[in-house]
């Protein structure tokens, strides 16, 4: 990790986690008679996964028990495109315990009661239409039985999660992340990639005021939803791209990201260079390209970086930087 900073920063420190019981979220997909895991590397070979010490306990107990059910279940073929269920989704909180089971399904229609019956705990079950040839784990969701979302709470802020809204799924390392940006942040901010609102509403007691920016409606509804949740008056939450968004930015003293994997991209980043806000706080899941966005940064010195272990046991790290307007 330091051979791809070197040149701007090196690691200032690392933050560990827990090795088990981390995930609050656990995708286990189902294709080729199997239930588990997709094999390192193949699209067409998936792990039988009979328990999973990584998902958070009562996720892995619900598994457990439906598991010899899904064998009845008729399963996605992959190659072909066609079948019935594709996935099945387990969210836990963290802080609260709530759990909720989405199974995302290649056809609008519930073959599901049955197991949904023997679930032993779970606060929220969604079924999730997922028609495309992608491989995705999420998608309209069509029958909800329970609440339709999960609580988390993290230093009192309440978090309602819906079944494609966008959590961190290591919630014990997002929180001292989420404290560390707290501490950094001031004045008016803009969070880009804001999902949820976990960041915005997290900061917002901290800061003037917050623009959360979030191109998922679903994410954004979500948002706005928290904000009302937990009475915070200082946030807004708008649908857009992040690059349309910045155009339309002014008098913003502090830049929050989070980006996907793929980084903020070079026409963002020279839209966040000329913005001129007084520090830009970058959160990223991707050395890589943390640092070809660094590299366009030009106005800006990278003050200093820290790694939170996100995902134990696997060569991902979370990077947290802070750069300073020069």
């Amino acid at each position: 990790m330091n051979d791809i900073l070197d040149g701007i920063a090196s690691v200032d420190r690392v933050v560990p986690s827990s090795p088990f019981r981390y995930r609050s979220r656990m995708d286990m997909v189902t294709a080729f008679g199997k239930c588990g895991l997709r094999k390192a590397g193949s699209y067409r070979r998936v792990v039988d996964v009979s328990e999973c010490y990584i998902m958070r306990e009562k996720s892995e107990g619900i598994y457990r028990t439906i598991r010899p059910l899904l064998a009845g279940i008729e399963d996605y073929d992959y190659l072909r495109h066609q079948g019935y269920l594709r996935y099945v989704v387990f969210r836990e909180a963290a802080f609260t315990g709530e759990v909720m089971v989405c199974f995302v399904t290649g056809r609008r229609e519930n073959r599901l009661s049955d197991i949904i019956e023997a679930l032993p705990v779970a606060d929220s079950v969604a079924l999730l239409y997922q028609p495309g040839a992608a491989d995705l784990s999420f998608g309209e969701v069509y029958e909800c039985i329970g609440k339709g979302y999960i609580e988390e709470s993290l230093d009192g802020i309440r978090y309602r999660i819906t079944p494609n809204a966008f959590f961190q799924s290591n919630a014990a390392v997002a929180l001292q992340i989420y404290r560390r940006i707290r501490d950094l942040a001031a004045g008016h901010v803009l969070d880009l990639c804001a999902g949820a609102g976990g960041i915005s509403l997290f900061i917002a007691g901290r800061v003037d005021h917050v623009i959360g920016i979030e191109v998922n409606p679903e994410s954004v509804q979500a948002a706005e939803e928290n904000r009302i949740l937990n009475r915070i008056s200082n946030a807004e939450f708008i649908c857009a791209d992040a690059l349309s968004a910045l155009k339309d930015a002014r008098g913003i003293d502090t830049v929050v990201m989070d980006p996907p994997r793929s980084g903020m991209g070079r026409e963002r980043i020279q839209a966040i260079d000329r913005l001129g806000a007084e520090r830009i706080i970058y959160m990223s899941c991707n050395p890589a390209t943390f640092r070809q966005d660094a590299d366009g940064l030009t106005r800006y010195r990278l003050e200093g970086v820290e790694a939170y272990d996100m995902f134990p046991q696997t060569p991902h790290v979370e990077l947290l930087g802070q750069f300073i307007r020069i």
